[in-house]
């Protein structure tokens, strides 16, 4: 147990709810036993060290916090988070991540370093998180190998070393968590973040005898488990109108902790009929959100969509019928559009978008002119499966006339650097940046 990765697993039911502001979780911790825990709320309401410390009561004077996100200390919307963390009487400060925003980095610690209380932060919090979990006492570590054994991080051994591994994993996991939310505060600019999937043979579905696309399952179930951490981990989470009408995705985190994302279409030039519309998921399931919040659709479309039911509306938005904002693209090329809609995502304060692009929509956005201040992504996460009856699956398919051929991942973009890659049950994970 990590106390960070609790306050993180708490941020992650902020998200939807507290932007534009980021989703932060905190937990109070007192003689080892968790008294309190928090998350941020909606603008002008409680940010999550003030809930943790209100769950904690009287039991936060002489605790600790742990807090995903370096604590506020100006007054904005609401009082300083160092004001209240001085005020309950708390002990030690634990941050996981130094805030980007110039207002509040590296000022909220030396408020509350002034005030007598101990803080820990980044990587070093991350790795206490976890000592004081496991009663481990890491500043009386002689760092050297009594035992004998090989030292294998910071001079550690046995259970110790699993102690800093644990440590180090939570702070990376919270960098990444972050990655979005800095990105977002230095470029007022919502992150684009691509996952796609492809076989051995490089396929990501197939087209049917009759032209039409047909879904290919590619990956195992831990790799469709990551993917739904990754949208709980977002905003917004997009579809092509190619994909919602192969896959019928439902788009939400049925195999995560966390709220569903808003749903987003690129419904490009495809005019959607009443009987599409009827049998789409994202359409006919209109789920209730954190704090019983409706989760509206957004369809971005080049071409008016009269099947949405509102022949009132004739704004560039406006909200159609079945519960959907309808957002009418204004340019003629796909990148200037595509660029309409990253800054349309962002004016509403979304940090993280999630794009599941099938092949059409996966070439244009990696074939389509890059200008660096505006990029059309920022990160892809592309997963590619060691299964070989996936495409034998597909050769099956083929041979007995159910489809006439296989749908070719359309290459990743030129410049691309691979930055890590894992394995997950039979699927290999790499991620990518723009070089």
């Amino acid at each position: 147990m990590n106390y960070l990765q609790l306050a993180l697993e708490e941020s992650f039911f902020s998200i939807g709810i507290s932007r534009p502001n980021p989703a932060v979780g905190a937990v109070v911790v007192k003689d080892g036993i968790v008294v309190g825990r928090g998350r941020t709320q909606r603008p002008g309401n409680a940010h999550a060290e003030v809930m943790a410390l209100r769950d904690a009561g009287e039991l936060a004077r002489g605790a600790a916090i742990y807090v995903t996100l370096e604590p506020c200390c100006h007054y904005g919307r609401t009082p300083p988070c160092t004001k209240a963390i001085i005020d309950a009487g708390i002990s030690e400060v634990y941050f996981a991540h130094a805030d980007p925003n110039p207002v509040v980095r590296g000022k909220s610690r030396q408020i509350l370093e002034d005030a007598g209380i101990v803080v820990y932060e980044g990587e070093d919090a991350c790795v206490r998180a976890s000592a004081n979990a496991a009663s481990v006492n890491l500043d009386e570590l002689s760092g050297e190998c009594l035992d004998g054994d090989e030292c294998r991080v910071l001079g550690f051994c046995g259970h110790d070393s699993d102690t800093v591994l644990e440590g180090r994993s939570v702070f990376r996991e919270v960098e990444r968590y972050f990655e979005a939310y800095d990105y977002f505060v230095c470029n007022k600019r919502t992150f684009v973040e691509i996952k796609s999937a492809v076989s051995e043979d490089g396929f990501m579905g197939c087209i049917a005898a009759n032209g039409r696309h047909l879904p290919l399952r590619i990956t195992g179930q831990g790799a469709n488990c990551w993917n739904h951490e990754l949208r709980a981990m977002s905003d917004a989470v997009l579809v092509g109108a190619g994909t919602l009408l192969t896959d019928n995705p439902r788009l939400d985190v049925r195999y995560a902790q966390g709220n569903n994302p808003v749903k987003v279409i690129w419904a490009g030039h495809h005019k959607f009929t009443k009987s599409e519309i009827a049998l789409l998921h994202v359409f006919a399931l209109h789920q209730i959100g954190t704090e019983g919040v409706l989760l509206q659709p957004l369809v971005f479309s080049c071409v008016p969509q009269p099947a949405f039911e509102n022949p009132a509306v004739t704004a560039p938005t406006g909200d159609y019928g079945h519960g959907v904002e309808l957002v009418l693209l204004p340019h003629e090329s796909f990148a200037d559009n595509w660029n309409f809609m990253i800054e349309n995502l962002s004016a509403r304060g979304m940090h993280r978008l999630m794009v599941e692009p099938g092949a059409a929509l996966a070439r244009e956005i990696f074939n389509a002119p890059r200008e660096p201040e505006k990029p059309l992504w920022n990160r892809i996460d592309l997963w590619r499966s060691t299964d070989p009856s996936v495409d034998a699956s597909l050769e099956r398919l083929v041979k007995f006339g159910k489809a006439k051929a296989g749908l070719k991942f359309p290459g990743l973009p030129d410049g691309v650097v691979a930055k890590e890659s894992a394995m997950i049950g039979p699927d290999v994970l790499t991620e990518y940046y723009s070089g």
